[in-house]
């Protein structure tokens, strides 16, 4: 997993939604593959002078397919510190040695309901299998009026167990009292030159390039335990008429 500038951007963007001090869950440690320019850019100028840069900068871009592209990369906890984000990261292992051992298959710790004002999903949902209760872990870790970002693949290919619609992410969290936070974008193409497409939250016929994710950011409006929804089109067409 990887935060990039594009994703860099939409997360403190969403955490200053919260306001200055806020406190994100991180579903996965996501490697930060942003260049020290961009950093610079999204972070202000001192930026390089205020975070830790990883040790083994060298194997993770290796990892990553991006050996040569830059010469070092931020830590990530380091990084959203010093932007005013205290984070915390889950996984089904503690890979990284600061992981909060938790599986997301089952329902969330009872001590992290309603604990955050942020969650980061980038790209950890596809690989478990019990989609429907890592949503609600999510929405039930997350704080009344807190938010949720998601980066997940629409179509890569056995990246993971599944890939995600936009009307995923759309009809979970309107139907459910919740809301969606502006446009639904995907990213696609280099690491360091991702590019970004609006699209449609429920219209098909899109043709995207290969190993598309979404990019989408939701509210929580509701402490309601989220009910399972109906696919939009078929609200829209509930008698399947041609």
């Amino acid at each position: 997993m990887a935060i990039n500038a594009p994703i860099l951007q939409t997360v403190l963007q969403t955490a200053r939604l919260v306001g200055p001090r806020s406190r994100m869950l991180s579903l996965g440690y996501s490697d930060m593959l942003v260049s020290e320019p961009q950093l610079q850019a999204l972070c202000g100028p001192d930026i390089l002078e205020r975070i830790a840069f990883r040790e083994d900068s060298a194997s993770i871009l290796r990892w990553h397919n991006v050996a040569g592209e830059v010469s070092r990369i931020a830590e990530t906890r380091s990084l959203f510190e010093a932007m005013g984000v205290e984070t915390d990261f889950v996984d089904i292992v503690a890979s990284r040695g600061c992981e909060i051992v938790m599986d997301l298959n089952e329902p969330a710790l009872p001590a992290m309901i309603g604990a955050y004002d942020l969650i980061y999903d980038g790209g950890t949902m596809e690989h478990c299998f019990n989609v429907g209760q890592v949503m609600r872990n999510i929405h039930a870790m997350t704080r009344r009026g807190g938010y949720i970002v998601h980066l997940n693949p629409v179509n890569y290919f056995n990246h993971g167990f599944y890939n995600f619609n936009p009307t995923f992410y759309h009809d979970f969290y309107t139907q459910s009292g919740n809301r969606i936070v502006g446009d639904f974008h995907v990213l696609y193409g280099p690491v360091f030159g991702s590019k970004v497409a609006r699209v449609h939250p429920t219209a098909g016929g899109a043709e995207l390039p290969a190993k598309s994710v979404v990019l989408v950011v939701a509210q929580k409006t509701s402490e309601a335990v989220p009910g399972w929804p109906t696919q939009t089109k078929y609200l829209n067409n509930p008698n399947l008429a041609g």
